[in-house]
């Protein structure tokens, strides 16, 4: 195995260590708290902890075996043991954060029970009161709390997983209402009903929707109805008022008037110009 090559500069942290019995299962390490300064840096070439972290305020870069990531207030992420560290705040809003370092096969169980053994970063997550009490744990008794910290752990594990699984839950939830805007592009569209397809409250939808994609449901439809008007201005033969009728249009008038609004010149300007 590659020995491990640590290279730290350690900011401004208020920092707790583990003193007691450990074993291969669990071997709690520190836990601690990182203060904004834009120097503080730390590479590790092989990691032999695991090191849960979470962004109080501010902002990161991690990188995690070659991989990028930017971390921002609010978001949680996990450092595999057996992998290349290196992680550093941002010069213009250094982060503040909390963070418990770990190893043992316990740790590694865990995190594959919950399927999180591939997962760096969890956007989002704004909660630290895990890692609190884990820091709280370590600094009241850092002799005689492996235990406590052991099921503290398990706790932050599962709600990082819950908190996934909500979050896969609500991605597919706006992937289906892509999909079915884009099924409906001759149709009209009812927001009530692509709420409904999807078991939700019309606020929620539209909340869910533009909150996974920056557009609000109607404007996507709209974009991609003009998308497909000047596809077929320019691939087919149709006429005007056939293009009109395939995209479910009462009539040319509305048409021209869409096309025109979306695009900013009319369909035979359009259609002209892209031949």
């Amino acid at each position: 195995m590659q020995k491990a090559r640590k290279q730290i500069h350690y900011g401004k942290e208020t920092d707790v260590f583990y003193l007691g019995m450990t074993t291969g299962a669990f071997a709690p390490s520190s836990s601690g708290i990182t203060f904004p300064d834009p120097t503080y840096n730390i590479y590790r070439s092989f990691s032999g902890i695991y090191v849960f972290e979470y962004v109080i305020s501010g902002k990161g870069h991690i990188s995690h075996d070659g991989q990028q990531f930017a971390v921002s207030a609010g978001d949680a992420y996990i450092l595999h043991q057996g992998h290349e560290h290196a992680y550093y705040p941002d010069e213009n809003d250094p982060w503040l954060k909390i963070w418990f370092n770990a190893s043992g096969s316990l740790v590694r169980h865990l995190l594959a029970d919950y399927e999180l053994d591939n997962t760096i970063v969890i956007p989002g997550f704004r909660s630290s009161q895990h890692l609190d009490e884990i820091f709280r744990s370590m600094k009241e008794d850092p002799f005689n709390c492996r235990e406590q910290l052991s099921v503290l752990l398990h706790q932050y594990i599962i709600a990082l997983a819950d908190f996934c699984s909500q979050q896969n839950d609500v991605h597919t939830q706006a992937v289906a209402m892509k999909k079915y805007i884009e099924r409906s592009l001759t149709l009209p569209l009812s927001i009530d009903e692509l709420a409904d397809s999807v078991h939700l409250s019309r606020s929620r939808a539209l909340y869910l929707f533009k909150e996974t994609y920056g557009i609000t449901p109607y404007r996507y439809y709209l974009s991609q109805r003009l998308e497909l008007a000047q596809s077929m201005l320019q691939q087919s033969s149709l006429s005007i008022q056939e293009i009109s009728d395939r995209l479910g249009f009462i009539d040319y008038r509305h048409f021209s008037g869409f096309f025109k609004k979306e695009c900013g010149i009319s369909p035979t300007q359009y259609r002209a110009q892209a031949r």
